[in-house]
């Protein structure tokens, strides 16, 4: 029997792979294989202070994109499958205007704190960068409300390749591989990434017209998403303001290394955004849910195990790999819970009002600034224990918010569910 004009040929167990999210998984472990490879390759052919130098110019472009955006990347997401169209090309345009200057403003002052310059080739090219990246951002967060996430999982790894052949090609013609190589890279990875989002299989773009989102909800969104980056991202901008540039090397691998496992988690859900959109409480303490939270920890430890056998065996070859591994060790705890977690939070962020998820942000960012206030005082050089204390606070924080949004304890259920 022949199939029909309009059937699609399709691979056997394809079905099943795309159900159990294996592509997103297979794209994350790329993602994250290319990542290592270029942190290790810089570590190993970068001096310690350009290493952490890069970092923190790594750092400023992220922080600087969510003014960059506006938040609205999560707007857009929530957004984009409505009908009638709840963003335009308009929303895209206006937000890039509003926000790009005043991004490029944030990271001059954000550069001037950490003493390096905010005029020459460097800064420029972090300019340019934020502009693709942004424009990026947006595209791809509308693709992930139409239920399209392979670039998004993707772009990553394919910035960190280029990244890596680069740097490759520089140490084998013996050429300065500096913050501004480093940073031209990078550029030069947006932008094909840019022109890869053009391509049909990545979705449509949003359609014509005049902004739809309004104003004071992207200011919320701004807000949320810039205490979010805080709570996530900022740790190493936040180091980098008393430590040597060594100490933001070795911290920016322990970091990329430790969170590799929830983004493995959060790849998979990130997949599901159609599913998660407009969950009621009753979805949320659904048991297939709480056993989906308990799967993803057990996978954590796995991979954490896996990476810290990696780590160690690569430690001795690495300028920073002794310090990078002790520091790895002490924030390991933290991201674990980060696997358990993740999924609750994405479902929070996707059907909370903005306004309520900053004024719980807002909490969060207040306990981790006094965390490490008291971790500087106490255990100065050492301000990596401060994820000792965020283990516990967030944990809380993440149980106290689930029981008043959605009326249960998710941790607590999972204990008893589990005798």
């Amino acid at each position: 029997m022949k199939p029909s004009a309009g059937a699609s040929f399709a691979l056997p167990g394809a079905h099943i792979a795309r159900r159990l999210g294996l592509g997103a998984l297979a794209s994350r472990l790329y993602v994250y294989l290319s990542g290592f490879l270029a942190i290790f390759l810089m570590a190993a052919q970068v001096a310690p202070a350009r290493f952490g130098e890069y970092s923190i110019y790594q750092s400023v472009l992220e922080v600087a994109l969510v003014v960059a955006t506006l938040g609205s990347a999560l707007l857009f997401s929530r957004n984009a499958a409505k009908v009638p169209p709840a963003v335009t090309r308009g929303d895209m345009v206006r937000t890039l205007a509003i926000g790009l200057p005043l991004a490029l403003a944030l990271a001059a002052v954000i550069v001037s704190a950490q003493r390096l310059p905010v005029t020459g080739l460097p800064f420029a090219l972090i300019a340019a960068t934020l502009a693709v990246f942004a424009f990026n951002s947006l595209r791809l967060s509308y693709s992930r409300g139409l239920g399209i996430a392979g670039l998004l999982n993707l772009e990553s790894g394919l910035r960190s390749t280029l990244l890596v052949l680069g740097v490759a090609a520089l140490a084998a013609f013996h050429a300065e591989i500096g913050v501004a190589q480093l940073l031209a890279i990078n550029l030069v990875a947006f932008v094909l990434v840019a022109a890869a989002i053009g391509l049909p299989m990545n979705g449509p773009a949003p359609p014509a017209g005049k902004p739809v989102l309004d104003l004071p909800s992207q200011a919320h969104a701004t807000v949320y998403a810039l205490l979010t980056f805080l709570l996530r991202k900022s740790d190493l901008l936040v180091v980098a303001l008393f430590m040597p540039l060594g100490y933001v090397g070795a911290f920016k691998l322990a970091f990329l290394l430790a969170e590799a496992p929830s983004q493995f988690v959060q790849a998979f859900l990130v997949t599901k955004t159609p599913a998660m959109l407009n969950a009621t409480s009753g979805d949320a303490a659904a048991a297939a849910t709480l056993r989906l939270a308990r799967h993803s920890f057990l996978l954590g430890c796995v991979l954490f195990a896996l990476l810290a056998a990696v780590l160690a065996v690569a430690a001795p070859l690495l300028k920073v790999g002794g310090e990078a591994l002790g520091i790895f060790v002490c924030i390991a705890p933290y991201f674990l819970l980060r696997t358990y977690t993740v999924h609750h939070e994405m479902v929070l962020a996707l059907n909370t009002p903005v306004g309520l998820l900053g004024r719980w942000a807002l909490l969060e960012v207040a306990l981790r600034m006094a965390s490490y206030g008291a971790v500087i005082a106490l255990f100065p050089g050492r301000p990596h224990y401060v994820f000792f204390a965020a283990f516990f606070s967030d944990l809380l924080l993440y149980e106290l918010r689930m029981r008043a949004l959605f009326g249960f304890f998710p941790l607590l259920r999972l204990v008893r569910q589990a005798h």
